[in-house]
């Protein structure tokens, strides 16, 4: 009874070794990337951190992450028979990064690949941390699953430490919309941007922008309070703004850039964005549209005027029409020539009449 016991307590133990064998995660290299906001453009941070870590759990991370950065593993996966022995099928890695999510984990599944004793496959694996994750220690775990053509099953698995870090002052423009983003016959838009706090400290002096010299926009909010992400709901960590455009009918064809600028202290710029709105000829086809129903928040209105300064050939303005637009119309032009017919009649008739 004893000796079974025994064997039975080796065989559980060696049998994680046994999964692991031939199959073994052999390199991992983390990169950062900051593009998602201005203020890591305008610093050269695109990019700026990467590290190889070490294939063994509980491994640091070495880079900086913060909220809203898009994070890229680079895994290599290695079979690690030789000659005769079995080639692993069907292997894939599935990458988790726990609870980063709101209390979700992010997941992300490689495709299905082969491996011949001795070959290895290299291949990336992209997150996007949420701009709203907390500053924290997070469990990420890598683990490849594969099997040989007999049936037996082949995993490895190494647990990391990956660390989000926030800085004092993050404000971010988190979203923009802007509807429609072409327009012709119906030249009126509506453009909304939501911007939110990413960083530790609490912020009472957000100002937002919406700028096109083109389109006559100059709209500005400043004193925007924003809490701090650690302590607020999304309510209290965000601010939505609402923006109606109307373009007048002379305005050019063209497509019209309106920027989107995010300041800190109502003056330093910390995040900016550009919609483009694309200006269309309403052509004789086209369908006038009707105007959307308000949603009773109170909105501002901008009417776009062309800029003075900006040379106005080839603009649309108001001028007398040579066509004829009504029936009344027709009918006098129609009447006048018959009457002048009948005197020019009555003038001949009277000529020819005349005594010579």
């Amino acid at each position: 009874m004893k000796t079974s016991i025994i064997f039975l307590m080796a065989a559980l133990l060696l049998a994680p070794a046994i999964m692991a064998a031939g199959l073994q995660i052999t390199e991992i290299d983390v990169n950062v990337d900051y593009d998602e906001a201005y203020t890591y453009r305008v610093e050269n941070r695109d990019r700026i951190d990467s590290a190889s870590v070490a294939v063994a759990n509980g491994s640091k991370i070495g880079v900086d992450i913060l909220p809203g950065s898009n994070v890229t593993f680079t895994i290599r996966v290695e079979n690690t028979f030789t000659g005769e022995d079995p080639e692993i099928r069907g292997v894939f890695v599935t990458t988790s990064i726990k609870e980063i999510d709101d209390g979700s984990d992010l997941d992300e599944e490689s495709l299905d690949f082969d491996l011949e004793p001795g070959g290895d496959y290299r291949f990336d694996v992209k997150f996007h941390v949420p701009l709203d994750a907390e500053a924290g220690t997070y469990d990420t775990s890598i683990e490849a699953e594969g099997e040989d053509r007999n049936g037996t099953s082949y995993n490895t698995e190494v647990t990391l430490k990956l660390e989000v870090k926030k800085q004092s002052h993050d404000i971010r423009i988190s979203n923009v919309l802007l509807s429609p983003s072409t327009i012709d016959c119906d030249r009126k838009a509506r453009l909304t941007a939501e911007i939110v706090n990413a960083g530790s400290n609490a912020e009472n002096q957000v100002a937002l922008e919406f700028k096109s010299g083109n389109l006559g926009i100059n709209s500005f909010d400043r004193d925007i309070s924003l809490e701090s992400s650690g302590e607020a709901s999304d309510e209290e960590k965000t601010h939505t703004k609402t923006l109606s455009i109307e373009v007048p009918s002379f305005m050019r064809e063209g497509t019209y850039p309106i920027f989107i600028n995010l300041y800190w202290k109502n003056f330093v710029l910390f995040d900016q964005k550009t919609a483009d709105l694309v200006v269309k000829d309403c052509s004789a086809g086209s369908v006038q549209q009707q105007p959307s129903q308000g949603t009773g928040k109170k909105q501002e209105t901008v009417t776009v005027v062309q800029p003075e300064s900006e040379d106005s050939s080839g603009i649309s303005t108001s001028t007398e029409s040579t066509s004829l637009s009504t029936p009344v119309e027709v009918f006098m032009l129609a009447g006048g020539i018959a009457i002048l017919a009948l005197a020019v009649l009555a003038v001949f008739g009277y000529l020819r009449s005349k005594p010579r």
